[in-house]
């Protein structure tokens, strides 16, 4: 890990960047399957899947490293210094975080869908 703050905040800004654009990768994705589909199971589709889940999961944690080890190691003053780069840093975090809400919903409302669809289903075979 660099030991100058504002290395760190620069890296800590570009890791927040890849994370975002993961972010809006699994949101465009999940927003072009809207429709549910019966399609069987896929392992291709699958694996796809989990290799994002865990470059999602790398880059979260590496981010949550740098930030405490900022906090921890530099003084208010230090950080203070690279004003314009913590800047960056909290405007890019919000938008992680609307951007995380966003998609959370999108989630749920697939969910949802997929819990009606199961109900009508049943439904049906019942006659």
């Amino acid at each position: 890990m660099p030991n100058n703050t504002k290395q760190l905040l620069e890296i800590i800004n570009e890791v927040s960047r890849q994370l975002l654009s993961q972010i809006l990768t699994v949101q465009k994705n999940n927003q072009e399957n809207t429709t549910i589909t019966n399609e069987p199971y896929n392992d291709e589709s699958n694996t796809g899947s989990s290799k994002i889940d865990n470059k999602l999961t790398e880059l979260m944690s590496k981010r949550d490293k740098l930030i405490r080890s900022l906090f921890k190691q530099k003084t208010t003053n230090e950080i203070t210094v690279e004003l314009t780069l913590l800047n960056e840093m909290v405007a890019l975090d919000k938008e992680l975080s609307n951007e995380s809400q966003a998609c959370k919903q999108i989630l749920a409302e697939h969910v949802l869908r997929l819990k009606k669809s199961k109900k009508v289903a049943k439904t049906y075979q019942q006659y």
